[in-house]
């Protein structure tokens, strides 16, 4: 990234640009690097080579990982009581917020997120996820 900026399409590829996202959204023991990929990859994003979606997404990871509330609702905690939504600012207006990355409204991904990770769970069956400090 220092000598490239991010490795966004044009440069990786769609593959490669995948895996630079998916490196720096795991890399919470890391969060200067989370924080100055976050900034790369909006760059990218505003210059047509990288993902709305994967800026929003790493963009939410860089801020549950310092502590504040997530902006965008994409981060999650696995637990054995559950699946519970990490904090996030303004829970009434994030389904506009949503929108304007190109992400479904919440309870959209909810249902999905509780679908990949719940066993023996129904499509038609109401998640129950746990809210995690709503701000």
């Amino acid at each position: 990234m220092a000598d490239h900026d991010w490795p966004g399409h044009r440069l990786v590829g769609p593959d490669g640009a995948r895996a630079a996202w998916s490196i720096a959204l795991h890399s919470d023991d890391n969060y200067a690097l989370q924080r100055a990929a976050t900034t790369l990859l909006g760059r990218a994003v505003q210059a047509g080579d990288a993902l709305v979606q994967h800026w929003a997404h790493l963009h939410d990871r860089a801020l549950v990982t310092s502590g504040s509330a997530q902006e965008y609702g994409t981060q999650f905690l696995l637990s054995t009581d559950g699946i519970e939504l990490c904090p996030l600012r303004a829970p009434g207006s994030v389904d506009a917020r949503r929108a304007t990355v190109g992400l479904p409204p919440l309870a959209v991904a909810l249902n999905a997120v509780c679908r990949r990770y719940t066993p023996d769970s129904s499509a038609d069956e109401t998640p129950t996820v746990l809210l995690a400090g709503a701000a």
